[in-house]
């Protein structure tokens, strides 16, 4: 009887998509904080800039086959909007973290092999910051290298995250910063969290952003 319970269990799932012909993107130093050094920091930081242009691109064509939106014909707020709407339908479908080979969370994760998903988790949230930068150029990707950040231990701290130059700068903070790697990878993490399921975090961070809501006030 066990077995058959679990075999209907098995065949009520959706099917999960077989990502081992996704393009991996293993970071040179996965982590945050006080577990890179700057130095490892800036070899990802590297490594970023070298293959973005490609990944999104090899992105865009996997969206497309599988019926997501297409960065090149949508623009901020409506590219996240559709791809959220997209991600929403869709979710099931990437191989579930509680099926994962145990590991460490986001942000120490790898990104290939069996974990080949996290890959492509980055590289959607790679194309919310595009959809940004290329809204507003006044955002640029860089090092978060602020040090009451770094001294907090945030998971920003010494990652690529999304930069732009406050309006109106202390001592302590300079620039806005914005991890849109958070909120994939949360909603990879916690499907059926609030903020995923009911909410649409994405597009609003998208928009506010393009508005100046993080920068220019």
């Amino acid at each position: 009887m066990l077995q058959l319970i679990q075999q209907w269990l098995a065949g009520s799932r959706t099917p999960a998509w077989d990502l081992v012909d996704y393009p991996a993107f293993e970071l040179p130093y996965p982590g945050c904080a006080g577990a890179l050094s700057e130095t490892q920091a800036q070899q990802n930081w590297a490594c970023f800039q070298a293959s973005l242009a490609a990944r999104q691109q090899s992105l865009r064509h996997w969206l497309i086959a599988r019926g997501g939106p297409d960065p090149q014909a949508l623009q901020g707020a409506a590219y996240a909007k559709a791809l959220k709407t997209w991600a929403r339908a869709n979710w099931a479908r990437l191989p579930a973290f509680d099926r994962l080979p145990p590991h460490k969370p986001w942000p120490d994760c790898p990104r290939s092999g069996p974990f080949i998903v996290y890959s492509l988790l980055g590289d959607l949230a790679a194309s919310l910051g595009e959809a940004v930068r290329h809204a507003d150029p006044s955002w640029h990707w860089g090092l978060n290298l602020d040090a009451t950040d770094l001294a907090d231990g945030m998971h920003t701290s010494r990652r690529v995250v999304l930069l732009a130059d406050l309006k109106q700068p202390t001592p302590e903070t300079r620039e806005a910063v914005l991890d849109f790697e958070a909120l994939v990878f949360g909603a990879h993490r916690f499907p059926q969290s609030v903020d995923f399921v009911h909410l649409d975090t994405w597009t609003r961070t998208v928009a506010d952003a393009i508005a100046g809501a993080y920068h220019r006030r």
